[in-house]
């Protein structure tokens, strides 16, 4: 592997670890695990209903985690399973007034927080932040799919 390559590499691991490391701090700040963070913040920025397997999908966790996260969120007060109407599976995930109160204390300054860190760099620089970030995933995700068909030697 070229040095320059691998060095950027490394840099964008530790970069990325580094910003999980925040949001792992705050997640312990406000009494939460991370998966629970996740979805909090999940349902309190949708537009649209969630299920459990959306979420699985948007922050890429196992069902289980999910379902158990979810299920001590309910124990708490914060979220509630609502069947959906015409939907034989796949229960909606709400927040209940509680869930609501906590998340506006502890979800909008997230969330406030990662839009000033963008706001700081120029709007070309985000846009080609994201558009670099999305590209380098889908190479990395067809790399890794290359590995991951081969039969091991």
């Amino acid at each position: 592997m070229d040095s320059e390559v691998k060095a950027q590499n490394i840099a964008l691991n530790q970069f990325c670890k580094r910003m999980n490391e925040q949001y792992h701090a705050y997640a312990v700040h406000c009494g939460l695990s991370d998966p629970a963070l996740w979805v909090l913040y999940s349902l309190w920025e949708a537009d649209t209903i969630l299920t459990q397997n959306d979420i699985c999908s948007l922050w890429m966790y196992p069902k289980q985690t999910i379902n158990f996260t979810i299920s001590g969120l309910v124990k708490k007060g914060l979220v509630q399973l609502e069947q959906r109407p015409g939907a034989r599976s796949g229960k909606a995930v709400r927040l209940t007034a509680a869930g609501e109160a906590f998340c506006h204390k502890a979800i909008t300054p997230l969330l406030m927080a990662e839009e000033r860190s963008l706001l700081q760099l120029a709007d070309s620089d985000r846009r080609t932040l994201v558009a670099l970030s999305e590209k380098q995933c889908i190479f990395f995700e067809r790399e890794l799919q290359g590995l991951l068909q081969c039969p091991e030697e």
